[in-house]
């Protein structure tokens, strides 16, 4: 099988699997082995998806790679928050459950852990006017990910809690849901926008991590409230809100480095991560676009750079079963991920006219030496935003977090050493 943007499917093409509704969570809006025709076509857009997958001969081993689970529970989330938000919006009694998010989260965990080998971020989901609620989930979803690779090194920083408590990600995922929540309270072009975006009212948009905070003060554990209040908090230094004075005539360092909590710092990366993708949506531009903006020296001040790197690993450009066309006029099929080398995946050429007892075309490692490059990806052009990570991030992106309680250290000195930010003095106190 293979993933086809909507807008070239054709009349004729079969399902390889089935569509989750958007609107109705746990039901499917097109079954495996649909014959596409052209006003099912048409309709799709509506219902917000962007790609299907298609049966094509040669390519049946990429069925495996494909988590039916991971996209019906990313509906699910995004139904969930849409619906809890909308409740604390009206100050509907009893409409913060804590049991209920903790729940929502453990059945996350659950779907990613199962289907760990394909737990990647394949596109935005369910923009709609109301972008609050899609952020939400999606920054959510990727939270998960980045915590699930990231659980060592999240045990290295929170290094007075004891291990096994360390490494549980629930608060992680319940403050990454609601880590917006304090926007239930501005107009609406400020509840869609995000931190990139321009903003007529630079002030109140920054009041909603304090807001959000003091919403759910007291209701919830300290990480995850604390997730609501320090999620712009930049590695740099250069975030919001500046801490408090905690005495008269005395003002206070800002958080920077690893003052902030890793839950945080987590949470920062996705949270800038989905807007800037956000933000390329609107535009019309590809995914790579986003990344390629992330690249510069500048925005990656903003974040702990080994929360980055696993960002950027777990963010796929090209994800496996994606069409590209490659700059020799070849159409082929990512095949295959290179997490050093992110714009130059493993493809398969795609023979015109292809049978199933002549199925395979060439395989190609685009980072190989005279390798042609990818010059669009299901026919829009990317060429121009296509980069070569930093040495910094490459270096760490090809280690495993599996192992990382004994080299964490190492490896944030080594990252410190070659140009990231500074990590700032140590916490004032141990964190919970």
């Amino acid at each position: 099988m293979i993933r086809i943007a909507v807008e070239n499917l054709e009349p004729g093409m079969v399902l390889a699997a089935s569509i989750p509704h958007t609107k109705h969570p746990g039901r499917a809006l097109l079954a495996a082995g649909y014959v596409l025709d052209p006003k099912t076509i048409a309709k799709l857009p509506e219902y917000g998806v962007k790609g299907v997958w298609i049966n094509h001969p040669g390519f049946d081993f990429l069925d495996a790679q494909v988590a039916s689970g991971v996209p019906e529970s990313r509906t699910r989330l995004y139904h969930d928050i849409k619906r809890n938000f909308t409740a604390l919006a009206n100050k509907t009694a009893g409409a913060f459950d804590l049991q209920f998010y903790k729940e929502l989260i453990s059945r996350l965990i659950e779907e990613l852990v199962k289907n760990k080998d394909h737990a990647v971020w394949a596109e935005r989901i369910l923009e709609e006017p109301e972008e609050l609620f899609s952020h939400s989930a999606n920054v959510a979803y990727l939270v998960m990910i980045l915590g699930m690779s990231l659980r060592n090194y999240i045990s290295h920083e929170r290094k007075y809690v004891d291990r096994r408590l360390a490494q549980d990600l629930t608060n992680l995922g319940i403050g990454a849901m609601l880590h917006d929540i304090g926007k239930i309270k501005l107009p609406a072009e400020l509840r869609r926008s995000h931190v990139l975006d321009h903003h007529e009212d630079e002030e109140a948009y920054r009041s909603h991590a304090a807001q959000g905070y003091q919403l759910l003060r007291g209701r919830l554990e300290a990480t995850a409230s604390g997730i609501i209040l320090h999620h712009h908090q930049r590695y740099d230094g250069n975030g919001f809100p500046e801490p408090t004075r905690p005495h008269a005539g005395r003002h206070p360092e800002p958080l920077r480095g690893d003052r902030i909590h890793v839950f945080a710092r987590i949470v920062a990366v996705a949270n800038v991560l989905d807007g800037m993708m956000a933000i390329c949506d609107r535009k019309g531009l590809p995914k790579v676009a986003a990344l390629a903006a992330l690249q510069s020296a500048e925005l990656r001040g903003m974040f702990d750079p080994v929360v980055f790197a696993a960002a950027v690993r777990s963010i796929p450009l090209f994800p496996v079963g994606t069409c590209v066309t490659l700059s020799d006029g070849r159409e082929a099929v990512v095949i295959d991920l290179n997490a050093k080398r992110p714009c130059q995946p493993v493809v398969q050429i795609l023979k015109p006219g292809a049978q199933v007892q002549d199925p395979s075309g060439e395989e190609i490692n685009l980072a190989e030496p005279e390798a042609p490059s990818i010059t669009h990806e299901n026919r829009r052009p990317v060429d121009k935003y296509l980069y070569k990570p930093p040495d910094v991030i490459t270096r760490h992106i090809a280690e495993s977090y599996q192992d990382e309680a004994d080299q964490a250290t190492t490896a944030c000195d080594d990252l410190l050493e070659a140009g990231a930010p500074s990590g700032g003095s140590p916490a004032a106190q141990p964190e919970a």
